[in-house]
């Protein structure tokens, strides 16, 4: 088995930080393998700072999806022995921590923070799937979303529903990865409802 790694980014207004790779057509969150005798937390801190510039704290894992060898329809000579890709939180950068990236020479053309419902046009399927998931994951600060292939073992109602395939109204307000705090003047609209 191999092991990935990766961390889920975003900006202050939920978008999700996306690379612009030259070695494939898809785009990819920060991350990739984790070397020998490394955890995948600490494989996705060096993978952000390698491919960033910036050293970030990761300790929330998101997702774990089991990628079986089969599941990318590759020539038996292409094909890998199965995988585990980690998704961790980056956490939610503010403007000087995202001024501060710098990508090095090689391997990645770009950077861009995108709607989450433009990844399943961005990124493979099995990585879109797998960064909607981990990003459902932290906004309901649930459990870390267990895949198979890029599938929720146990799909929830916001999976079935598809709701961050769906484009938001573009607006500039700040994104809050928490519900928000109750007033009462919250919880008398939400009694009398």
């Amino acid at each position: 088995m191999w092991a990935g790694t990766s961390a889920l980014i975003t900006d202050d207004r939920g978008r999700v930080l996306v690379q612009h790779v030259d070695y494939r057509p898809t785009c990819l969150l920060p991350g990739g393998r984790v070397d020998a005798n490394e955890s995948p937390a600490s494989g996705a801190a060096r993978e952000v700072r390698e491919e960033l510039g910036v050293t970030t704290t990761v300790d929330r894992g998101l997702a774990v999806d089991w990628a079986s060898a089969d599941s990318l329809k590759k020539p038996a000579g292409l094909r890998f022995p199965g995988e585990i890709l980690h998704v961790y939180d980056g956490g939610t950068w503010n403007a000087q921590r995202i001024a501060a990236i710098q990508p090095p020479d090689r391997e990645i053309d770009s950077i861009e923070f995108v709607e989450p419902a433009r990844l399943p046009d961005l990124m493979s399927p099995g990585d879109a799937r797998r960064a909607l998931s981990a990003l459902r994951a932290r906004i309901n600060s649930a459990d870390p979303a267990l895949l198979e292939n890029g599938l929720p073992i146990s799909p929830t109602v916001l999976d079935r529903a598809g709701a961050l395939r769906i484009a938001r109204a573009q607006h500039h307000l700040p994104f809050t990865p928490a519900p928000p705090r109750s007033s009462s003047r919250w919880s008398r609209r939400g009694a009398g409802s």
